[in-house]
């Protein structure tokens, strides 16, 4: 007979027998099994110690490949470039200035086109490449070439990309931008951060627009926006700071029919004349010349086909600071629909069709709010809610 079945055996006969210490009784059983216990565990410490060794070298393996395919900084060059493979056609996608090599890898990492950057270490200057090599340089210039993990593999957006990645003016020709597959269906979306609220506080800032033809220098302080439509009556679309708050105006120029009769007339109570000693006025509500069987009294209305400019009441409110923000704009002929961060927040209805051409596309004009813009993409068609996610997931920092 082992251990186990004399202590069980000799709790039931305590147990049975009862009275007063036989709880004492118990409790020294219990410490002899709980004992017995402690023994069993440290008989197997070399099992334990194995078990915790094995688990530190994965930690210490995860750690290390996540440090190498994930932390940015780990794939630096020093003494490189990496530039277009044809240097002589070489554009950069952007140049802007960044504090630190780590800055300008994170802008090329939230650019959906940027495939690596070169960093010139005394000026700070940071340039973006698509489809670059690396090459020697002297020992102020860096290199970084983002990992095939960091890519975008679940969407291809190539087509739909009019700008990577920008925080001054910039122009995209009109004719490299698709028109729409159905007339009035298309959808913008773009990452917004805003660094400085307050430059150019008090007038109307531009992020972008495509319609108007303006250049950079050419756009007025406007504190009224009825003036800016004047100047800049084609916007389709246009994207707009509040003068005074951080409020996103959202608009579009659109075409519709007007003067066109809704019911018995095309203008009540119009004056009409048998002679020039009788006249009365049509759909009079009472009185002799009262028109009872709600017929034309006759006229044609002369229909025209008006342009105008539409917004969004209240427009987009409180957009946050110094953080980036996703703003897809999804059009549906007449129905536009809005969301932040892949969220729903606004659906409008527009008095008439958005009107579509082959005009320039401009952004950030020198009237402009201290930001940045990065993926701003068109496509020629209105996208679905998964698509609208995609597009979302597809920068860091921007899903809620």
């Amino acid at each position: 007979m082992n251990k186990n079945t004399h202590v069980n055996n000799a709790r039931s006969q305590v147990v049975s027998n009862g009275g007063e210490n036989s709880s004492k009784t118990i409790n020294i059983l219990d410490r002899v099994g709980f004992y017995r216990v402690k023994e069993n565990i440290f008989a197997h410490t070399g099992l334990v110690l194995t078990i915790i060794v094995i688990l530190i070298i994965f930690l210490c393996y995860g750690l290390y490949y996540y440090y190498y395919y994930f932390t940015p900084a780990s794939n630096v060059s020093a003494n490189s470039s990496y530039y277009g493979k044809n240097i002589n056609t070489y554009e950069p996608l952007f140049q802007s200035q960044q504090n630190t090599i780590t800055d300008c890898i994170n802008v090329c990492l939230n650019d959906v086109t940027c495939d690596g950057i070169t960093y010139n270490n005394e000026t700070q200057m940071c340039e973006g490449t698509k489809n670059g090599q690396i090459r020697n340089e002297t020992s102020i210039y860096s290199a970084w070439v983002k990992p095939i993990s960091a890519k975008t593999t679940d969407i291809d957006i190539t087509k739909s990309v009019l700008i990577g990645y920008t925080n001054g003016f910039r122009t995209v020709k009109g004719d490299t931008i698709r028109n729409p597959f159905m007339l009035g269906n298309f959808c913008y979306s773009f990452n917004i951060i805003i660094n400085d609220f307050y430059k150019n506080f008090g007038v109307w800032r531009h992020i972008f627009h495509k319609g108007s033809d303006i250049s950079a220098g050419t756009i007025m302080n406007y504190q009224s926006w009825e003036n800016l439509v004047l100047d800049i009556p084609k916007q389709t679309i246009g994207v707009w700071l509040a003068p005074f708050n951080n409020n996103l105006r959202i608009a579009i120029t659109t075409n519709a029919i007007t003067n066109t009769s809704f019911g018995s007339y095309p203008h009540a109570f119009v004056q009409k004349c048998t002679d020039s000693a009788t006249c009365y006025v049509t759909d009079s509500p009472s009185g002799k010349w009262t028109d009872t069987s709600r017929s034309s009294d006759g006229t044609n209305p002369k229909t025209n086909l008006s342009t105008f400019i539409e917004y969004f009441d209240h427009d987009l409110q409180n957009i946050p600071l110094n953080r980036y923000v996703n703003i897809t704009i999804n059009v549906r002929n007449r129905d536009v629909e809005i969301y932040i961060n892949g969220k729903i927040t606004k659906i409008n209805q527009l008095e008439g069709t958005p009107i579509f051409d082959k005009s320039n596309l401009y952004v950030m004009n020198d009237k402009t709010v201290n930001c940045e813009l990065n993926n701003l993409l068109f496509y020629p068609e209105a996208l679905k809610i998964p698509d609208v996610n995609k597009i979302v997931s597809m920068t860091p920092g921007t899903a809620q």
